[in-house]
């Protein structure tokens, strides 16, 4: 089992806490909050959700088979997602493990809302972002709302590089995306258009 201590956690979501892996600082290890218990989740939902499984209320279960879905994909994916290493055990419960993206000089890389904050929209985040989206387009993924605060941004020794690490995994009942090419690439965009729209942005279409 992996012990988790309070000085291990670099950021907090609604529903879980991220730590640094204590015994490999290249991964991190993501644990669900009491507000994430998923019998918790399912006793509260509107009464349609209640008719889902509990394994849809875990976020760490949804989103290991998320990564499971990219794998298939191919290597490409890798340029703009974390890697997974599996759901393993630790003293706050079950933890995803995956990379922690860190910048060149090796801090944890800032989520694309701090840059914002800090630097503004600057050309050189237009065109990570052209780049990440790019993918999306090449390999039809269709995810979740495309939120700036799951997106990162890698600080590279000569560019800048897009990671999503949170949100991923389609919302759809059924894949009809995948199914149906012209539908996947159809809601690419829109999921753009609503980035855009969302963060005042002009990722190309």
């Amino acid at each position: 089992m992996i012990e988790l201590t309070d000085d291990l956690i670099f950021a907090q979501g609604g529903r879980r806490y991220c730590f640094v892996h204590p015994s490999d600082s290249s991964k991190c290890i993501k644990t669900l909050s009491a507000r994430g218990n998923p019998a918790t989740r399912k006793q509260t939902a509107v009464w349609y959700k209640k008719l889902r499984p509990l394994s849809m209320f875990d976020d760490n279960l949804r989103e290991f088979k998320s990564f499971q879905l990219l794998e298939k994909k191919g290597e490409a994916v890798w340029a703009h997602f974390p890697r997974c290493y599996g759901i393993q055990s630790t003293n706050r419960g079950d933890g995803i493990v995956t990379d922690l993206i860190r910048d060149a000089d090796g801090q944890v890389s800032k989520t694309v809302r701090d840059y914002i904050k800090a630097s503004g929209k600057t050309p050189e985040l237009q065109a990570a972002l052209e780049d990440f989206f790019e993918l999306f387009r090449e390999q039809r993924l269709v995810t979740r709302d495309i939120l700036h605060h799951n997106l990162v941004v890698q600080m590279g020794a000569e560019k800048i590089t897009i990671y999503m690490i949170d949100g991923f995994g389609s919302s759809e009942l059924l894949p009809v995306s995948s199914w149906l090419p012209f539908v996947g690439a159809r809601k690419v965009e829109h999921k753009i258009d609503k980035f855009n729209a969302r963060y005042g942005l002009a990722v190309a279409g």
